[in-house]
């Protein structure tokens, strides 16, 4: 049997293969290129070991998106490989040369050794629409973040130019961007009027602009503190932030369909004979729970009936506080930074929103409240709870059933 270990980079990926005997079968590591032709001569080095992909374990790190390709390459030709948590190679690391060095060449022969002591578990990776799901979601996120950057550039401009504005209305809501869209900073407001900024919203439907606010944000300019300094310089800086805003806007509304579209599409179904769309249906039932949740949870977790029980769910999710325990102290800490910060995110605004729409959760709350637990003990207490409603409805493909799930509480 012969152990490889593989450290993945963005241009090419180190290897290191070693024997039962932990003897290296190379002097020096082994170089992938990040192609086809890599691939390829990295198949037949190790064919020259043996022709049976039997007696290969290849083993690599989930650490992004640069060993995808490999790995299904590898999958595709019959391998055995396993994708290995880095905090289990890392912790396997530091145990090994009792210090923490890191370096390609002893990453994959870490990896190696790894594979050898058989003391790995080995991670998931998801079908093809959990992980088209994924991408859609993560790039979601990724625009909602850069969304986020712009409105601050917007709001660090507006804070010298206008602002009272800012403590007037919300500058992001649809008549907050138009109005400063049309008149970027106080001082533009100059040779405006009551008509000229009501103009602005007659073709914005349902908005509530009247012309007493209107009278208000031309005294409010008209008293402003800014001095007027570099303004056309600020509003062009301010337009172009809108402009992209906008576009962002436009993108993350088209991202959220598709998300949608993939949610409601036949295959997320577990079971062939299931009815198209009953899994995601009966998710829909947990009163509090949005199809963007839903969303979030798939997409970062996957299949989850592959958990044997909710306690791994919950594990894997990241949803535990961490403990310093020694002699008779015992500590609790923040909350564990491990799983997707994505996911654990969803949960705790969906806890939120069963505050409001799920009297169960709520009282289970309030019971956790009365227990002592703070706020914040209560919500992550709740999101646990719901994370296990999750896991049953989605193991067992039935819709919510409080008297079921919280029979035992």
């Amino acid at each position: 049997m012969y152990y490889v270990g593989i450290d993945i980079a963005k241009n090419f990926h180190v290897v290191t293969i070693i024997d039962e005997d932990e003897v290296k079968v190379t002097t020096k590591p082994l170089r992938i290129t990040n192609c086809i032709n890599g691939f390829k001569k990295f198949i037949t080095k190790l064919e020259k070991l043996s022709l049976n992909t039997n007696d290969f374990i290849i083993g690599l790190e989930a650490t992004g998106i640069y060993g995808e390709n490999l790995w299904e390459f590898l999958n595709s030709h019959g391998f055995n490989v396993k994708l290995l948590n880095p905090f289990q190679t890392t912790r396997y690391r530091e145990q090994h040369t009792m210090k923490k060095v890191k370096n390609d060449n002893i990453d994959s022969w870490i990896i190696a050794l790894f594979l050898k002591d058989g003391k790995f578990s080995s991670g998931y990776v998801t079908d093809d629409e959990y992980q088209s799901l994924r991408t859609l979601y993560r790039n979601r996120a990724s625009i909602q973040s850069d969304m986020k950057e712009v409105k601050k550039r917007i709001l660090t401009q507006v804070t010298v130019t206008f602002p009272e504005l800012e403590n007037f209305l919300d500058i992001f809501s649809i008549c907050g961007l138009a109005l400063l869209d049309k008149y970027p900073t106080s001082h533009h407001y100059k040779h405006s009027s009551v008509d000229r900024i009501m103009k602005i919203f007659r073709h914005i439907q349902g908005n509530n602009f009247n012309n007493e606010k209107a009278l208000k944000v031309l005294e409010l300019a008209k008293s402003s503190i800014y001095s007027g300094k570099a303004k056309d310089a600020r509003a062009i800086a301010i337009k172009s932030s809108i402009r992209l805003l906008k576009m962002y806007q436009e993108e993350l509304s088209i991202l959220e369909d598709e998300i949608l579209a993939l949610l409601d599409k036949q295959g997320i179904s577990k079971e062939e004979d299931v009815p198209t769309n009953s899994l995601i249906e009966n998710l829909k039932t947990i009163p509090g729970v949005s199809s963007k949740t839903i969303a979030a949870i798939i997409s970062e977790c996957g299949d989850l009936s592959r958990f044997s029980k909710p306690t791994k769910f919950i594990g894997y999710l990241g949803l535990f506080p961490t403990e310093n325990s020694s002699g008779n102290s015992k500590s609790t800490g923040k909350l564990s930074k491990r799983g997707s910060s994505l996911a654990k995110h969803a949960l705790y605004l969906a806890s939120v929103s069963c505050m409001i729409h799920n009297k169960e959760l709520k009282q289970y709350y309030d019971t956790k409240r009365s227990q002592g637990k703070s706020k914040q003990e209560g919500l992550i207490a709740v999101s646990r709870k719901l994370a296990t409603i999750i896991y049953s409805i989605f193991k067992y493909n039935t819709p919510y059933d409080p008297a079921r799930v919280f029979a035992k509480s």
